[in-house]
Order: structure tokens, then sequence, then C-alpha cells
């Protein structure tokens, strides 16, 4: 027997509540892709290595203590562009044979990701500059796949089976030989599915920032001061299995005003970055650095057919970008051959920071969602060749250790599987990358390429010098 089931992940409207990134379940946040890589094609080539290096423009957000090394006046600019994926399930049956479907997003255009001035004066640098670390939209739908001329159902959206008596789920075998046991009892054994939902996504951080360092002997220091502005609209509609609209609820950097209209309205908050390289000698440098995450507030609004569709703030949900530390060595053996490794601590539980689920049966649970620490390991090289214009080529690998929201309460109450459909976690992911790039005395540009199974990105940069 099938029932509807609308209290999984979205379907409960009565309640009081990032992505926190993910601080509340609504679909098109979960799994959602977040990339904190450095600016800069040439970093990227080295796979971002480049804590222990940052000898170029880039370090103003990579590691602004290496910007003292700088002996000229120069401006940078970067374009970056983009394919993310995002997973969600899509057919199939929780814990028998669940289907998840990737959807894939992309920059339309080139667009610049970074541009930056810089102008050192002896043993002191600053600089000004513009930096966009998140830039994702993306959408997907779960829904029913008929064939068109029969109206039979090819694809069915996801469901489970529930057992009253166990008081867990079990596989579609398990419920159907509990049914038959009693087939009286028509609740012995029951099955749930999802309401079918569109979902979709839109997040920016764009930031403007202030640069200094000061170098005494073998050690500099720099710090940035950034002004950072966010917006983000998240949203999913939920309709009932014949087509019906339901219930509508978002998440954005919003309010709503008298007449029940959601107004959006882009957050600003002041952060910082803080760093130092130590050149021990002309071959090995050490560097480190510590970058603040801001707290976004993105209310949860929620709108039913029933209050005919006036938005409802369901509670102050926000956004948390998470803290960043990094330390790195750059070690160069001969003088056209370089070698960089980093380590770098995400601390991703920010993202679960006030975690608020809409699920009231989630919400009384103590920690449901869990967002694991980790610490990424990044390497590459850079080799010269010592042509008439003198030519690059780079090359780099990092660790992207799991680390999505994923829902970690009691999977053996029909009220909770549907989060555990939802935030079922991810897995480790490998990073690859290429570059290269030519310089001349007052100019030089460079190209990078990286590659993983979720996340893809290009990006050309440009400095002239003078």
């Amino acid at each position: 027997m099938r029932r509807s089931f609308p209290l999984i992940a979205l379907g409960a409207i009565l309640f009081s509540v990032p992505v926190t990134a993910q601080n509340t379940d609504i679909e098109s946040l979960s799994g959602l892709q977040f990339n904190f890589a450095n600016p800069g094609a040439r970093s990227l080539g080295m796979g971002g290595a480049f804590l222990g290096l940052a000898d170029d423009a880039s370090a103003v957000e990579a590691n602004p203590a290496g910007l003292t090394i700088l002996r000229k006046p120069e401006v940078s600019l970067e374009l970056r562009n983009f394919l993310t994926t995002q997973t969600l399930a899509t057919s199939g049956t929780f814990n028998e044979n669940l289907q998840r479907t990737d959807f894939t997003s992309f920059s339309k255009r080139a667009d610049v990701s970074f541009a930056s001035f810089v102008y050192p004066i002896r043993n002191f640098a600053f600089a000004v500059y513009y930096h966009e670390p998140l830039n994702n939209e993306a959408a997907g739908a779960v829904q029913a796949i008929r064939n068109p001329f029969t109206g039979q159902i090819l694809t069915d959206i996801p469901n489970f089976f529930f057992a009253r008596d166990l008081k867990k789920a079990v596989t579609a075998q398990q419920c159907l030989d509990i049914q038959n046991k009693d087939p009286n009892d028509l609740f012995s054994c029951v099955e749930f599915q999802v309401d079918p939902y569109l979902t979709a996504v839109q997040v920016t951080q764009r930031t403007w920032g202030l640069a200094g360092a000061w170098k005494l002997k073998n050690l500099s220091i720099g710090a940035s001061a950034r002004f950072q502005q966010f917006h983000e609209v998240a949203a999913t509609s939920r309709t009932d299995p014949f087509g019906n609209p339901k219930a509508l609820v978002v998440q954005a950097t919003g309010i709503v005003d008298s007449q029940g209209a959601l107004q959006l309205k882009d957050q600003n908050k002041l952060t910082f970055t803080a760093g130092f390289k130590w050149e021990a000698t002309e071959k090995f440098s050490v560097g480190g650095v510590y970058k603040k995450g801001a707290r976004y507030v993105t209310p949860t609004f929620a709108e039913t057919v029933s209050n005919n569709f006036n938005f409802q703030k369901l509670a102050d949900t926000t956004f948390h970008i998470p803290d960043i530390a990094g330390v790195g060595i750059s070690v160069r053996p001969i003088p056209v051959l370089t070698f960089n490794v980093d380590a770098v601590h995400v601390k991703y539980s920010n993202m679960v920071d006030n975690f608020v689920s809409i699920n009231g049966e989630v919400r009384a649970l103590s920690h449901p969602y869990s967002a694991n620490d980790v610490t990424e390991l990044h390497a590459g090289g850079e080799y010269f060749f010592s042509t008439k214009i003198p030519l690059a080529i780079r090359a780099g690998y990092w660790r992207d250790p799991a680390h999505a929201t994923k829902f970690v309460g009691p999977q053996n109450d029909p009220q909770f599987i549907g989060d555990a459909i939802l935030f079922p976690g991810d897995k480790a992911q490998n990073h690859r990358s290429i570059g290269a790039g030519l310089a001349w005395p007052r100019f030089q540009i460079d190209a990078a390429y990286e590659t993983s199974p979720k996340y893809k990105v290009g990006s050309l940069s440009m400095v002239t010098r003078f």
C-alpha cells in the first residue's frame, strides 16, 4: 500500500525553522559543490599549492605575506570558467536500489574572478583587489518519468518501505513478505514516497579587499581586510503525485515585506586574512595563512496554497563560510624548477552550525547532521624552459576528503529516512591540474585547467608590470 509521505525533507510546512553553507535541508543545497581555491591560473596549475611560494599578485588572497617579494607595481586579471556537478536521489528504493542523478551547471561565460593592483615600497607592499570565490547556479527535478503515449511510469520517484512492528525501513521484498503474513492488516508494512519537486539554487560571494605586507630580513607578515558581499536564493517547489502545487520553501538573503512579498537583499560582512612567509634560503621557504569565514543571515521562508502564496518567515537560518588555515613549503632545487606542498585545514563543521531542519521530528533530535573538518593536501610543481620567451609548464594534484553535510540521526523511523536520502554524505575526490605560462619582462600570461569528478575549472590570468 502506497502513501505519500510529505514530512520528509521539504514536505512539512508547519514548523519553526547551506548550506551553511547548508544549514537548512532544502534539496538544492544538498551536495552543492564549494571550491575555496586560491585565485590565479598559476596557482591552479600547481594544484593550488602556493602558500610557501606566494610570489605574485594572487598572494593578496592566498597568502598576503608573499606580496613583499614583488619589486614593481603590477596589475593582474583572471578569467575563470567552471562546471560543477550536484547529485540528488531521483528514483529507486531507499536501502535497496536508490538511484542518484548528477545535475550539472556551468558558468555561461568566462567571468572576471580576480583582479588586483599591487604597489611595493621598499620593505612594504600594498594592494587593492577583487575576488569572486563563490559563483554557483544549479537546478534539478525529481519526478516520475512516464511513457508519453500510455502514461505508464517508466522511472518512479524515490520511495521506501517501513515495517510497523520492526520500527525500521525494510526492502520491497521484505515488506511484501510482511504483508503476506496478514493480508488483513493494511498497515503492517507501508510504502512511503517522496513528493515530486523542482529545486534550484544561486549563490554568489564577492570580495573587495585591501592588503598590506611588511618584510623584516627573511620574515614577511601580511594581512587583508575583506569586504564581502553575499547573495543566495535556494528554493524547492513541491507538488503532490498528481502535479498539484503543495508548497514552496526558500532560503535567501532577503526579507518579507508587510504584503508577504519576498524582497531579496544582499548581505555584507567584513572578514580578514593573515599570513606569514619565511624565506630560509633562496631555495626554501615556508608560508602559512588563516582566513576567517563570514557568517551571513539567510532566513528561510515558505508559502503555501492555503495562505494565498504569501511568504512567511520560518526561521533566521545562517550561511557560514568555513574558516580556513593552511601551511605550505616551497623548494627550488635548481633555478628553473620549483616544488610546492600545502596542507590546508577547512572547517566544514561551520556548515552545520545552528543547522535548522524544516522537519519537526528531525529538529527535535540532538545534532542530527554533521560535516567533517578536513585537511586537504596540495602538491604541484613548475618548470621554466630557458627559451627566448621563457615558457613555464605546471602540474598539480590535491585530495579533497569527504566533507558534505550528512544526516547522522536514526534511520528507524519514516520521519527521518527522507533526510537520510537527501543528505547521504559524499566521497573523497582527487583533483588534477595542468598549466602553462609565458613571461615577458613586463607582461605574463598563464592558463590552467583542473579536473575532478564533481568540479572542473579553466583559468586564464594576465599580469602587467610597470
